[in-house]
C-alpha cells in the first residue's frame, strides 16, 4: 500500500513540475509576480510535499510498531538477564566482604502482555497505523497486520503458555447492539464494550448527572486514559472539568446568579473564592458575597433549613445537599457519593441509630408484594412480613443478581417508564432500567 501511494505521489509531482515549467517558460507576466495558475500549482506542489512527509511518517511509525511487536519481549528478556547478572555480581561482592546479602528474586520468565493491554495496542495500531478495513471480508478473526508476525526465539515454557493472539474482527456494542470493528469499541474493566457514540454518551452523562460519575459499568469505573481515542476533545475537556467539581467536598459556586460557576479550590484566597468567569468574589463559608467581618445571616437559606426540619429532610455533610427518604432504610447515599445515616446525618456506621423506619419498611413491602400478590397462595399478611424480613437482611444490597419483568414498569432510579422490559434485583427487589443497572447502581 505504501509503495502504491508513493508511486501516485511521484507521478503527480512529475506532472505538476512539468506543467509548472511550461507555465514559467511563457514568462509574459512582470518579474516577481505569479499568475493564478502558477500560484495554484505551487500550492499543489506544497500539498504533495506534505503528503509525502505524512506517508514517510506513517512508514516509520509502522516500522517502529512492527519492531516493538517483534523485539519487545526479547529486549525485556535480555534486560532481565542483565539484572540477574548484576545481582550475581552484587552477591559475589557482598560475600567477599563478609556481608550478609539481601534476598532478591527475579522472574526469568518472559513477560506476557495482558490480554486487555494487547487488545488496546491492536486498536491503536489499527486506528493510527494500518487503518480499519472495510466490509470486504467476513472472517471471524482479524489481525491488524496483513501478514502474521513471526516472533523471535523465545523460551519453550513461555511459548507453550502464550495463547495465540487473534482478535475477533466484529463485536457488538453492549448498549446499542450494533456490530462494530473491534478497533471502534472501547472496553470497560468488566470486559463490556461500547462504540464511540455510546461511550461518548456515558462520559457526557457523567459530566451532567453526578449520580453517573464516574462513568462506570458493572460498578467498575471506566478509565479515561483508555477512552481518549474514542472521545472528542470537547467531551474530554468538559469531563475533566466536571471531575474536579464532583470530587470536591463542600463546593463553592459563584454567588452571582447570572454565573453560578463552580470555583475550584485553586482559586481560594484565604476565605474567599474568586470566579474565573465573571471575577466575582464569594465567601467559602456562607457562599454569599465576600465580606470582611462575620458571615451575615442568610434568611433564604434559613427558610430552606427550617423547611427541611419540618419535612424531616436530612443534609449531606459532604456537599450540604438536601436529601429526602421515601423508600428503603436509613442508609443514605448522596449524589456526591457520601454515605450517611438519615436520622442523625453522621457518616454511615458511625452511629447507633435504627437502620429502619418501620412505617416506611411496611409501605415498601406492600408495594413489592403487589407485584406478585395476584399469583400468591399465602395470605397477604404473611407475604408482606416475608418481604419485610428480606428487606432487613438485604438493606445494604450490592445488586449482584437480577431477573427480568415484563413492562410497562417504572425505573426506580431515573423514573423513566420501560414499556417492554425492566430489571428487578433478586435481593432487594428494586426495579431499574438497563442503563441504571449498569451505569448508575
Amino acid at each position: 500500500m505504501d509503495e502504491n501511494n508513493a508511486l501516485i505521489l511521484q507521478l503527480l509531482r512529475e506532472d505538476a513540475d512539468e506543467v509548472m515549467s511550461a507555465a514559467l517558460g511563457k514568462g509574459k507576466q512582470p518579474e516577481g509576480l505569479e499568475t493564478d495558475a502558477q500560484v495554484s500549482f505551487r500550492l499543489f506542489l506544497e500539498e504533495l510535499q506534505n503528503a509525502e512527509v505524512i506517508l514517510n511518517d506513517q512508514r516509520m511509525t509502522r516500522s517502529h510498531q512492527q519492531a516493538a511487536q517483534l523485539d519487545g519481549d526479547v529486549v525485556a528478556q535480555s534486560q532481565k538477564e542483565e539484572q540477574v547478572a548484576q545481582e550475581d555480581r552484587n552477591l559475589s561482592i557482598a560475600l567477599s566482604a563478609g556481608d550478609r546479602p539481601s534476598e532478591t528474586h527475579i522472574d526469568l520468565e518472559s513477560p506476557d502482555i495482558d490480554d486487555d493491554d494487547f487488545d488496546f495496542i491492536e486498536k491503536l495500531s489499527c486506528i493510527y497505523i494500518t487503518g480499519i478495513d472495510g466490509e470486504e471480508t467476513d472472517s471471524e478473526t482479524y489481525s491488524c497486520d496483513e501478514t502474521d508476525i513471526i516472533f523471535q526465539p523465545e523460551s519453550s515454557a513461555w511459548a507453550a503458555s502464550r495463547p495465540p493472539r487473534r482478535t475477533r474482527r466484529k463485536r457488538a456494542c453492549e448498549a446499542c447492539g450494533d456490530l462494530k470493528h473491534f478497533a471502534e469499541l472501547g472496553q470497560a474493566p468488566c470486559q463490556h464494550e461500547y462504540c464511540q457514540q455510546c461511550l461518548t454518551q456515558l462520559f457526557r452523562g457523567a459530566s451532567i448527572d453526578e449520580t453517573l460519575f464516574p462513568p462506570r459499568c458493572c460498578k467498575q469505573p471506566i478509565p479515561l486514559d483508555r477512552s481518549l481515542i474514542f472521545l472528542d476533545p470537547e467531551v474530554v475537556q468538559q469531563f475533566r472539568k466536571k471531575a474536579v467539581e464532583f470530587s470536591t467536598a463542600r463546593r463553592t459556586y459563584c454567588h452571582n446568579r447570572n454565573c453560578v460557576t463552580f470555583i475550584p479550590q485553586t482559586q481560594y484566597v484565604n476565605d474567599t473564592a474568586i470566579c474565573d468567569e465573571c471575577g466575582c468574589r464569594t465567601c467559602i463559608t456562607c457562599k454569599n458575597t465576600a465580606h470582611d467581618n462575620d458571615c451575615p445571616n442568610d434568611e433564604n437559606l434559613q427558610q430552606v433549613i427550617q423547611l427541611a426540619r419540618d419535612q424531616g429532610w436530612q443534609r449531606c455533610q459532604n456537599c450540604w445537599g438536601m436529601v429526602e427518604l421515601s423508600i428503603g432504610c436509613n442508609h443514605m447515599t448522596c449524589r456526591c457519593g457520601f454515605q450517611f445515616c438519615y436520622i442523625c446525618g453522621a457518616r454511615w456506621k458511625t452511629c447507633t441509630c435504627e437502620h429502619w423506619d418501620e412505617h416506611l419498611l411496611f409501605e415498601r413491602a406492600v408495594e413489592i408484594d403487589a407485584r406478585n400478590g395476584a399469583h400468591a397462595q399465602a395470605p397477604q399478611e404473611q407475604r408482606v412480613q416475608r418481604v419485610m424480613d428480606n428487606l432487613r437482611i438485604n438493606h445494604e444490597c450490592e445488586h449482584e443478581r437480577w431477573t427480568g419483568r415484563k413492562g410497562p414498569r417504572r425505573c426506580e432510579e431515573c423514573r423513566k417508564v420501560m414499556p417492554v422490559f425492566i430489571y428487578e434485583c433478586r435481593q432487594c427487589q428494586i426495579m431499574a432500567c438497563r442503563f441504571c443497572r449498569f451505569h448508575r447502581l
